[in-house]
């Protein structure tokens, strides 16, 4: 069984028989037309979504053999453009000569020679030129990129928002010519004139239709992975109910809808190839930024296990104003564990989606925090795991204290913030007030 761990090429992945997990039932309104946005962490197959539907409409049937798809669409062809900000060039280039080269790219598959000299120009020439022969697709793969890449330049994000603002504003006016527009990327940013302009590009981020269109449901790894589990039993000595409790723990806990939660896809196939727990997601991408605006806008990290946010933070990030927590739920280091409606409207609790995430991204903290070095993160987990095995309480706070030690408390006011741990350099806990506190 061929696993497609980081396969993100429809055609490549049927053509070389690597496992499909078929989701094309799901992309039955995508077909139909219109015009989407889909946010979705790193790896969670944002890039073979599009992929899919790139061979649908070309009309690669052959490719779908066994799947939904194959007898709910006639394959008939339509022109493409497909932009995908992870191969276009902004970084020797500016971002708008990086657009126009692959524009030209893309018009010379056609047999069409740009004349447009700016992305904005070539992007509506292509778009007119293609109609000809029927209406446009759109795709449009990690519409961010040019931004979350310029997090920490300003100056040159902002020439980026431009650039990006003036192509993804042809949209609208070029509605008529266009069959689907479906965007994809981590972060919904606003001020820019694609959720202002385009007011019908349909954000699906949260609906509940789509919560499993990326990552996996157990009954699909059940269906499609399940002979490679025995193996993997032996190897660990587990039971089949052992496996999926530490599964579940470990790579599950996604969801946008509060109520289906699905797997991680690129963490789980890892550990189906490599049967050992670790943390592969995370370790694709440290989340440095991250964990320093964490620390900048002096947030709790004990809130992560229970925080709330409103369906405004949670659902469009200001780019100019960043919210880490925000962006956290975005980038897939916090997901919805509950969902409140009102009459004064709707509001969201987030947590940390599992194991790999807590327990990573504390150790990140710690890092951050306390300017630990990853040896001494580790070791520190072995003598607190060690002394509350032997009970010796009077080790284990002397840890704890000597962690206390090294953030600085300046980090934490406490005229702002009253936390239930306090990160003051006069903080020091003693095995007696803390088995009062527990008793």
């Amino acid at each position: 069984m061929r696993l497609p761990i980081g396969i993100q090429d429809f055609t490549k992945l049927r053509e070389y028989g690597y496992v499909y997990i078929d989701k094309t039932m799901l992309m039955q309104p995508f077909i139909e037309g219109g015009a989407y946005f889909l946010s979705r962490p790193r790896r969670f197959g944002k890039s073979l979504l599009l992929s899919t539907l790139k061979a649908a409409f070309v009309g690669r049937k052959d490719l779908f053999k066994g799947l939904w798809l194959e007898n709910n669409f006639d394959f008939a062809e339509r022109p493409i453009i497909r932009l995908d900000f992870s191969n276009i060039n902004f970084t020797t280039k500016t971002l708008d000569e990086g657009i126009v080269d692959w524009l030209r790219i893309q018009a010379q598959d056609y047999g069409y020679e740009l004349m447009g000299v700016n992305a904005r120009d070539a992007f509506r020439e292509l778009i007119l030129e293609l109609s000809k022969n029927g209406k446009v697709v759109v795709l449009i793969d990690e519409y961010d990129k040019p931004l979350t890449d310029l997090l920490l330049e300003p100056e040159k994000r902002k020439i980026h928002q431009a650039t990006l603002k003036s192509v993804y504003g042809t949209l609208k006016p070029m509605d008529t010519y266009l069959h689907l527009v479906f965007l994809t990327g981590v972060s919904k940013f606003g001020k820019l004139s694609l959720f202002s302009d385009l007011n019908n590009l349909e954000d699906i981020s949260l609906d509940t239709q789509f919560n499993t269109l990326c990552g996996y449901t157990r009954e699909e790894i059940e269906t499609n992975l399940g002979s490679l589990i025995p193996p993997i039993l032996e190897n660990l000595n587990a039971t089949e109910e052992d496996f999926w409790n530490a599964t579940k723990r470990w790579y599950n806990g996604y969801s946008w809808n509060a109520i289906e939660r699905v797997y991680c896809p690129f963490s789980f196939l890892l550990f189906l190839k490599n049967k050992e727990f670790k943390s592969y997601w995370y370790a694709t991408g440290t989340p440095t930024f991250l964990l320093e605006l964490i620390r900048d806008q002096q947030i709790n990290p004990l809130e992560f296990e229970d925080i709330g946010m409103s369906d405004r933070a949670i659902s469009v990030a200001d780019i100019d104003q960043l919210d880490a927590v925000s962006l956290m739920f975005q980038t897939g280091y916090l997901t919805i564990s509950e969902i409140k409606r009102s009459l004064n409207g709707t509001s969201y609790q987030l947590t940390y989606p599992n194991e790999e995430v807590r327990s990573a991204f504390s150790s990140g903290l710690l890092l951050e925090y306390g300017k630990m070095l990853p040896h001494q993160i580790d070791q520190l987990g072995f003598t607190l795991r060690r002394t509350v095995q032997n009970l010796d309480w009077t080790g284990f706070f002397a840890e704890i204290n000597q962690m206390f030690a090294r953030v600085p408390y300046e980090i934490f006011p406490r005229a702002q913030r009253d936390f239930s741990v306090g990160y003051s350099r006069n903080l020091v806990l003693t095995p007696k007030v803390q088995h009062k506190q527990h008793s």
